[in-house]
């Protein structure tokens, strides 16, 4: 049975009703089962007019089609997208808040109501939270309808923010409720007084105390929005409004924690669920303008406290307080330095340095480690010292500041206390905490008092034999940590060599891993001058042996090793770790120039390596990354100085270490500098490039990459395409782009807009590399080709010739004169044309001339050759030649000459003689020894001669040019015929360019007869036809 509904009834329509109720009313006593779609489509109608006038989550359209469905067509509804949510979480809110629909159609409120609760949570992680499905789960929370007996909690959904917060403080909320509030507040809706925020405070702390935690941590989420909203207050009542409410919001929180200072389950949940609620309170008042000193003073107390002290219990998960010190540390530095420090005892650092001895994967650890990092280096600012009693003296250059020596003091006390204890846990625990301040690089300046104790080191490796494998793994991973320090390395080294090789030999796990890669870090520093203690003879199985680890040996075993993992799973993590381990050690045995050879025999080692990096972690790659940095680095470039300078190092160090100059150590240094030249180290990197380097470096620095990767990237780059012969491979396999895409936010990238802009020296040295290895590229690749912005790179290379002047900057430039000038020898007017763009738009010329007055011969060549290319665009052409023919008289051949004093006019452009020319400089350039820079000068002079001013320049002008661009015809070098074809194109432009002055000055010169005359003897010389054409003119 069909029924039909009244057209004219859909202007009547109120908002929120259904269709199902319309059809009820429409049709009564009819099922909405039974409801079907009249011949004139009229309820399909009905419900499209409905949805465009009152949009919504939940179409009506879907209600209508659902309505005839029947339970077991929702319940399959149901099924599938719980099917979905199982095997695809990625939509996980979009899909919980469609089955709460179809749990809203079946009736099922309770269940509709948990999914949108649920979809509520995952919104707030960073995976899911987006602008639409916050809004999503907010209209969903507000517009859910439901009948009957659930229409109380239809009201209570749809309640206003007091209402809300009353319901939370009877504890009969729910967390769509709560979370919708958030949302809200987040979204800049609606703001909370004072009042509201305090009984949120105490709806939450009671919460925690009775052990109703269903909505603690959305209540915790909630006042954490309406705290940070108080913090970006703009108008003045408001911000003395917001200021009011943070002070009582502070002690309301700290008054709550004392009334229940005794109850440690309290303590508990409060900082479990609130940790993040407490530093969003305690950041915003001490980032707000209108803050109180001693409140903040005391709120930063409380948290360091209480909040750390419970957060970082070996029973909590100290994540979140761990963020909220890293937070506090950039916004109220002295007061948390103070009462980290100094007002609440050695307990704060005993916990930090708790959290350090943590498993190494602990990711507490992890963020332990950036407090560690960041607070060293916010104590060594004397003005983090301000509330320290002894603040003033603390600010002399001559004394630590007093929260360094306070630090330093207590790290010690605690790390003391640790590794010395006779229980191996505790002992494992400062051995890791030791060694995670050298990982986070505080250990140089936290932990320099331990080294100072009398016999500390010593009795630190006497007890190393003797440890569990725990224990002594955690001393080889602080041998480990401490390789960057110098000193305390070689002291380890020193103490500990006869343990760690001893360990090596004995262990095939992580144990001897850790001490191979140990004694590969060890074997570039100097052997010790005297036997450690523990050399003597002990009670173990074996005499300790002293001696240091041969090299080769070392590198045989990690090659193995690597080779044994060859068809390994590269996504397996220990298949990664020990791939890393054995590629690091690697990296430091290969800092001896003999062991680079012996590696790169192995292509089978360096392929394995290239391989599992490009599918495995970071750090395999950085490991990777650095061990081709150390096989393939040049010398650098040194001045006669900057040698001298060297050689009188290694004297001093020799002196040092008791070493005499005798035949080995001549022996050893001609041997390394063999392996270290030239030649060495381009048949090094032809080989790395043969087994996969190059793609190896292009996916290190895909994704989320770390600077210290991207500077090593930078570098090996510069190294590999040294070689010409390599250019071509790494622009073909992706060279290009990934170096583009590792400069810094500070380089310039696209061409410049700024009519005044002046090219300056790059900022960062990693933009330095990247450019220098494009430069080297762009020198040998035809840029078309191998760029697809040729103007943004020519931006990038030109900021080179900025840099200051020194032996490696002179090659540097060099290099970057021959990538500018192959990329202006595009043909005139194209896509890739950037002479204009290179010379004008960037200023480009200013630093090319420059080059041009250079001392150094190749460099003055170089530039030479760029100014022949760029004389094509018209700009620089008009740049030489304007004004040039102004010093001209009225006689014939009359040649003016300039006062001495001419040089001191201030206007270059008001200048008159040949001196005052840009001209001068190619005509004295054509007259130098190096034969290609004559060829280059004279070839520009060549173009510019198409142009009048220029002939009557060289002709009329410049009383030499003449002589030197005849000279030039004369030459018997390599160049000779490039030469004389040049001087046959300027005597034909010459001739032609209509001035009978200048045809008089050349027919009057025998020397340009005899010339010509010589030129035109053999018709297959380049010169001939030029040739022929001048001295037909001049007849």
């Amino acid at each position: 049975m069909s029924h039909t509904i009244d057209e004219s009834k859909i202007e009547h329509i109120a908002d929120g009703e259904s269709v199902i109720t319309v059809v009820a009313e429409e049709c009564p006593g009819v099922e909405h089962d039974d409801v079907e779609v009249n011949s004139n489509g009229m309820l399909k109608k009905f419900t499209t007019w409905f949805n465009e006038k009152f949009p919504s989550k939940f179409s009506l359209l879907d209600t209508t089609q659902a309505s005839t469905m029947g339970s077991d067509q929702l319940q399959g509804q149901v099924d599938q997208l719980t099917a979905q949510l199982q095997t695809d979480s990625s939509n996980a809110p979009r899909v919980l808040l469609e089955r709460a629909r179809v749990y809203g159609d079946l009736g099922e409120t309770s269940l509709a109501r948990e999914d949108i609760a649920r979809a509520a949570s995952l919104v707030r992680e960073p995976a899911y939270r987006s602008e639409s499905s916050v809004a999503a789960v907010e209209r969903a929370v507000r517009e859910l309808s439901v009948s009957g007996d659930n229409k109380s909690q239809t009201e209570q959904i749809v309640a206003s923010d007091q209402d809300i917060i009353d319901l939370v403080v009877q504890n009969t909320s729910d967390v769509a409720s709560v979370v919708a509030l958030e949302q809200r507040i987040r979204a800049n809706k609606t703001q909370l007084s004072g009042e509201q925020v305090c009984a949120l405070l105490d709806a939450f702390h009671d919460m925690c105390t009775d052990g109703k935690l269903e909505i603690v941590e959305a209540v915790a989420s909630c006042v954490s929005a309406a705290l940070a909203r108080l913090s970006v207050s703009e108008d003045a009542k408001s911000v003395v409004g917001a200021a009011e409410t943070l002070t009582v919001a502070v002690h309301r929180i700290v008054g709550a924690w004392a009334k229940h200072s005794d109850n440690g389950e309290f303590k508990q949940q409060a900082c479990k669920f609130g940790a993040k609620m407490y530093t969003t309170a305690v950041y915003a008042l001490s980032t707000h303008v209108d803050c109180d000193a001693e409140v903040l003073q005391s709120a930063v107390d409380f948290y360091v406290g209480q909040i750390w002290l419970v957060g970082t219990l070996p029973a909590s998960d100290g994540d979140d307080v761990c963020q909220g010190i890293l937070r506090l540390l950039t916004a109220s530095r002295p007061q948390l330095i103070y009462s980290f420090v100094k007002s609440n005892g050695s307990l704060p650092v005993e916990r930090l340095l708790n959290l350090l001895g943590q498993p190494r994967s602990s990711n507490s650890r992890s963020l332990a480690m950036l407090i560690a990092s960041q607070l060293t280096a916010a104590v060594q600012d004397p003005e983090a010292s301000s509330m320290f009693p002894g603040y003033v003296a603390s600010t002399s250059r001559t004394n630590a500041p007093a929260a360094l020596v306070q630090l330093r003091t207590e790290a010690a006390e605690i790390l003391d206390t640790l590794v010395q204890s006779t229980i191996q846990s505790e002992r494992t625990r400062g051995l890791y905490a030791l060694a995670a301040l050298y990982e986070s690089g505080a250990g140089s300046e936290m932990a320099v008092n331990v080294w100072t104790k009398n016999g500390w080191a010593e009795e630190l490796w006497d007890q190393g034999e003797f440890d569990l494998c725990e224990t002594q793994l955690s001393l080889v991973h602080l041998a480990d940590a401490c390789s960057t320090d110098t000193k305390v390395s070689a002291s380890m080294k020193k103490l500990g060599n006869g343990l760690v090789q001893a360990l090596a030999r004995k262990h095939t796990g992580e144990l001897g891993e850790i001490a191979s890669v140990v004694l590969a870090k060890w074997s570039n520093l100097p052997a010790p001058v005297n036997p450690g203690t523990n050399t003597e003879p002990n009670d173990g199985p074996e005499t300790l042996d002293t001696n240091d680890a041969d090299p080769v040996q070392l590198a045989d075993s990690h090659i193995a090793r690597i080779i044994a993992l060859a068809d390994s799973n590269a996504s397996d993590p220990k298949v990664a770790t020990a791939a890393e381990r054995s590629t690091e050690a690697l990296g430091f045995l290969c800092l001896n120039p003999a062991l680079k050879q012996h590696i790169v025999q192995s292509p089978l080692v360096l392929q394995t390596i290239f391989t599992l990096a490009q599918k495995s972690n970071p750090q395999l790659k950085f490991a990777a990354v650095m061990l081709i940095r150390n096989l393939t680095q040049y010398k650098p470039v040194l001045s006669e100085e900057q040698k001298r300078v060297r050689q009188m190092q290694k004297l001093s160090q020799r002196a040092q270490t008791g070493q005499t100059i005798g035949s080995e150590i001549k022996e050893m240094e001609s041997k390394d500098q063999e392996f270290d030249d030239a030649s060495a180290v381009a048949a090094r990197a032809k080989a790395v490039c043969q087994a996969g380097a190059v793609a190896c470096l292009v996916s290190a620095v895909q994704g989320k990459v770390s600077d210290s990767t991207k500077d090593a990237v930078a570098e090996v780059f510069v190294a590999l395409a040294t070689s010409h012969e390599l250019r071509g491979q790494l622009v073909q396999q992706g060279a290009v782009h990934a170096l583009l895409s590792i400069l810094s936010s500070d380089a310039p990238r696209a061409p410049s807009k700024d009519a005044k802009y002046t090219p300056t020296a790059l900022r960062h040295a990693r933009d330095k590399h990247v450019a220098w290895a494009l430069a080297k590229c762009a020198i040998s690749v035809p840029p078309h080709l191998a760029f697809r912005d040729p103007r943004a790179l020519t931006r990038l290379i030109l900021s080179l010739l900025a840099e200051e002047s020194d032996a490696q900057s002179l090659l540097i430039r060099f290099e970057t004169l021959l990538a500018l000038t192959n990329l202006a020898s595009a043909e005139p007017g194209s896509s890739s044309d950037v002479r204009g763009f290179l010379a004008c738009d960037l200023n480009g010329m200013s630093l090319i001339e420059m080059c041009v007055l250079n001392d150094h011969v190749m460099v003055r060549r170089a530039a030479t050759e760029l100014v022949c290319n760029l004389v094509h665009e018209p700009r620089v052409f008009e740049r030489f030649v304007e004004g040039a023919d102004k010093s001209v008289g009225d006689e014939e051949s009359r040649i003016v000459e300039l006062p001495d004093d001419i040089e001191d006019a201030e206007d270059v452009g008001s200048r008159r003689g040949y001196r005052a020319q840009r001209m001068h400089v190619l005509v004295a350039l054509s007259d130098v020894d190096d034969a290609a820079t004559r060829s280059a000068a004279s070839g520009a002079l060549a173009v510019l001669s198409n142009d009048p001013r220029c002939c009557r320049y060289l002709t009329l002008v410049h009383p030499r040019a003449l002589d030197v661009l005849l000279g030039l015809a004369d030459t018997k070098d390599t160049h000779a015929a490039a030469l004389r074809h040049r001087v046959a194109v300027i005597c034909a432009n010459a001739a032609a360019c209509g001035d009978p002055r200048v045809m008089a000055k050349l027919r009057n010169s025998s020397d340009v007869a005899r010339v010509l005359q010589s030129m035109v003897e053999d018709p297959q010389a380049p010169c001939f036809a030029a040739a022929q054409s001048a001295c037909e003119a001049l007849k």
